[in-house]
């Protein structure tokens, strides 16, 4: 993992205005709306945001989470946009995350459900619930995407609030929690 004040370009002492500065300097160069469909670009956004997340949040500086949005993303390029929109997602950015999904040509099932979470998290319920079927007809024995479509189906509310608690994942006391946390293990260790 690399140094993440290397990244931004600034010294360890820098000050807070200085990491914002060097963020914003970066993110405005590499962003996918100015970079449209260029991987590299999208591969040092991505490595922009770890980088400012780590500094502004040491707590996070250990491995990423995973929240139960999917794990193994290191097959193909679609992938690697795929993997910086689950970032995005589990740091609530979920503009941003939709923005490196739309740059993705090949969509599969995994597309449509980060898509679907994304929307449903800024209120696009109905593009959600289009995504979210289209991830289940693509994938019917998915039991993760399946659950979202019959939580969503169900007038969302317990989904929605689920789906809340996965940017701080406190699940503790949660009726979801032994299945997100079946979910976790699986992704985690098996690579789904």
């Amino acid at each position: 993992m690399m140094d993440p004040y290397q990244v931004l370009g600034v010294s360890p002492n820098a000050s807070d205005e200085e990491i914002k500065q060097a963020y914003r300097r970066l993110a405005k160069l590499y962003h996918p709306d100015r970079n449209p469909g260029d991987q590299e670009a999208a591969k040092k956004m991505q490595q922009i945001n770890d980088a400012y997340d780590r500094i502004k949040n040491p707590e996070k500086a250990g491995p990423t989470p995973h929240y139960g949005y999917g794990g193994g993303y290191e097959q193909n390029t679609g992938d690697q946009y795929q993997k910086a929109a689950y970032q995005y997602i589990v740091y609530g950015r979920y503009r941003e995350a939709l923005n490196v999904l739309d740059s993705v040509s090949q969509r599969d099932a995994r597309w449509y459900y980060l898509a679907a979470i994304a929307h449903d998290r800024l209120g696009n319920q109905v593009t959600a619930m289009e995504y979210i079927r289209r991830a289940v007809a693509m994938e019917p024995d998915n039991q993760q995407y399946r659950y979202m479509l019959e939580q969503m189906e169900q007038g969302g509310t317990a989904y929605r609030g689920q789906a809340g608690s996965y940017r701080g994942f406190s699940t503790v006391g949660s009726p979801c929690a032994p299945f997100l946390l079946c979910c976790i293990f699986r992704f985690c260790c098996c690579g789904f």
